[in-house]
């Protein structure tokens, strides 16, 4: 049962921690980096069986309700003081550090791109669990659902406060709306930020390409198509397809062009009056994307006037350029902690929520749990073996951020 805390939208819950003499405090005698995976291998039954219950509860973008409730319920178990809903339905915990003079923000979203028509059943097998949406995000969503419990397990008392974070609305149209609000309205200064995803282990993403994403759509208009024999929707989108390719990008500052998808179409025998197009644009060059942007515009608007369509443009997603610089104390810590654990770093960049943090000027890094594959042609998966280095990696990091290992200023 719950009742109403201080904060709006989020509320204490019953379930006492654990007793202060199990708890040692993070920079006293915490164990060592490279024991942690042992330390918490008798978790890794638990572990699994957050993963497959998150995974095999839909979870479309909008519609994340019910593995809100899994997550709070959970939170509530661990015996967090505050966890609840947020006005936009987040899944919301909050975990007082000994001190509280500073609080990390982890976040991991709920939401999928796998419609809840699907199957999500979960397959588990000797090395892997396969399912629908797995590895993206479900994987992430049940390390930040354990880690109360792994800090129990290993008598770990931070002295910086954790808000914990299932986010919604993240993918897609819903364009981190989730943590985008909860930042905007948040009481607590953030020091630091990490979001976890569920693939791959060594995943180090800490700075955001410039990226816009958006849609054409070709509409026939009837009236014209009789009278002056209109080219079917499809075929306008192809010239509208041919003239964005032909747009000169350079390779400094890198910039590309990605036609992601293609809708139209009914049946064979019909010529299509409507076709999507959804394209993306990246470049580490936000005035490369705004020059690329304005010459779409002017494609779209061009191919309407000729081909008597009603050609519109919806640009739905844009992310700015930026990010820390691989100096940051931040970065170097969270090398050190992979090292430590025989993860090999990949800095490579890869899309997340980790852009919410850069625009706000909180140094926030992306961290991956486990091998495994997503939306690709085989099913997605994750691998198990894994997943306890993964979640040792994400302590190590917290562990080294209460030391104050990343306060040091950059170079």
């Amino acid at each position: 049962m719950r009742t109403t805390g201080s904060k709006p939208g989020v509320f204490p819950v019953t379930g006492a921690p654990p007793e202060a003499t199990d708890l040692v405090e993070s920079n006293d005698s915490s164990p060592a980096l490279a024991d942690l995976p042992g330390l918490l291998a008798p978790l890794r039954e638990e572990m699994l069986a957050n993963l497959v219950m998150i995974g095999q509860t839909p979870a479309p973008t909008g519609a994340e309700e019910l593995r809100v409730q899994y997550m709070m319920d959970r939170f509530a178990e661990s015996g967090l003081p505050e966890a609840g809903p947020d006005e936009v339905g987040n899944a919301v915990g909050f975990l007082p550090g000994r001190v509280g003079d500073r609080t990390v923000l982890l976040v991991a979203h709920l939401d999928t791109i796998v419609p809840a028509t699907v199957d999500h059943n979960a397959t588990v097998l000797a090395d892997r669990i396969e399912g629908p949406g797995i590895s993206d995000n479900s994987l992430g969503a049940a390390a930040l659902t354990m880690l109360p419990t792994a800090l129990q397990k290993l008598g770990i008392q931070l002295n910086c406060n954790l808000q914990l974070l299932g986010s919604v609305k993240s993918l897609d149209r819903g364009d981190h709306a989730g943590l985008k609000f909860f930042l905007d309205h948040a009481s607590r200064h953030y020091d630091y930020g990490v979001c976890v995803e569920g693939v791959a282990l060594g995943r180090l993403n800490y700075f955001s390409i410039g990226t816009i994403r958006g849609d054409i759509s070709c509409r026939v208009r009837p009236v014209e198509s009789r009278s002056y024999g209109s080219e079917s929707a499809i075929v306008v989108l192809n010239y509208i397809i041919n003239r964005i390719l032909a747009i000169e990008t350079p390779t400094r500052p890198f910039t590309k062009i990605r036609i992601a998808r293609v809708r139209a179409g009914k049946s064979y025998d019909v010529d299509p009056d409507k076709a999507v197009l959804g394209f993306e644009v990246n470049s580490h060059s936000d005035e490369m994307i705004a020059r690329v942007l304005e010459q779409i515009e002017d494609i779209v608007s061009e191919m309407s006037a000729r081909h008597a369509v009603d050609a519109d443009l919806d640009v739905f997603f844009r992310r700015t350029a930026g990010g820390l610089r691989f100096s940051h104390p931040m970065i170097k810590t969270c090398v050190q902690v992979m090292e430590g654990l025989d993860i090999e770093p990949d800095q490579g960049h890869s899309p997340s929520e980790l852009s919410e943090f850069i625009a706000r000027d909180v140094p926030a890094v992306t961290l991956g749990i486990s091998e495994g594959s997503k939306h690709h042609d085989q099913i997605d998966y994750v691998m198990i073996e894994p997943v306890m280095r993964g979640m040792s990696q994400l302590i190590g990091l917290l562990l080294a951020l209460d030391r104050g290992d990343a306060d040091a200023p950059a170079i």
